[in-house]
This record gives C-alpha cells, structure tokens and sequence, in this order.
C-alpha cells in the first residue's frame, strides 16, 4: 500500500513539473534566422578613471541560445581612445556576431 501512495505522488508531481519543462525550453530556444532579443538597457557606473571606456554588453550565441554578457570599463590603449561597439550581422548562414574595436 505503502509503495502504492509512493508512486502515485511521483507521478502527480512528474505531471505537474513536464509541463513546466517544455514550456520553459521552447521560451529560451531561438532560431538561428529570427536573431537575438533587443539588447537590454544597462545602468552604466562612473568610470574608474578617465582612460577606461565602456565595452557595451551584448547577447553571445550558445547552439541556439542567446546568451547576455553584461558590459564592463576596460583601459583605453595608448594610441586609441574611442571604442566601437560590436554588431550582429545578417549572413546567408543566420546573424553573426562582429567584434568591436578600438579606433
């Protein structure tokens, strides 16, 4: 009897929890033609010095993910001071990412 009830609430919750799972997964999966989300707005902090720029943050591909890496100050070389941000551009194979630089 005892084994019985056991399996019963393992099976009303496995019913309670598959749904969730699948719903879960089909929200995250994103074709590789549709393009990543619209970038997320970032509250940027103070510089720590005059040289350090801010490297906006951008979604990176994961399979079929999308994935967000928040932006971040990194120094300025020398001999550049401005940064241009990376961009993603429509190829035949699906959006790639393009690096920025600094120029």
């Amino acid at each position: 009897m005892k084994i019985m009830k056991s399996q019963a609430k393992v099976w009303v919750l496995a019913g309670l929890l598959l749904p969730t799972l699948f719903s879960s997964c089909t929200t995250t999966a994103t074709t590789t033609a549709q393009g990543p989300p619209p970038a997320r707005v970032e509250v940027i902090p103070a510089a720590p010095s005059v040289r350090h720029r801010w490297i906006p943050g951008h979604y990176v591909r994961q399979g079929r993910n999308y994935v967000w890496v928040n932006g971040y100050y990194r120094v300025a070389p020398a001999r550049y001071n401005a940064w241009v941000p990376g961009h993603w551009q429509q190829t035949r194979r699906g959006p790639m990412w393009i690096e920025g630089h600094w120029q």
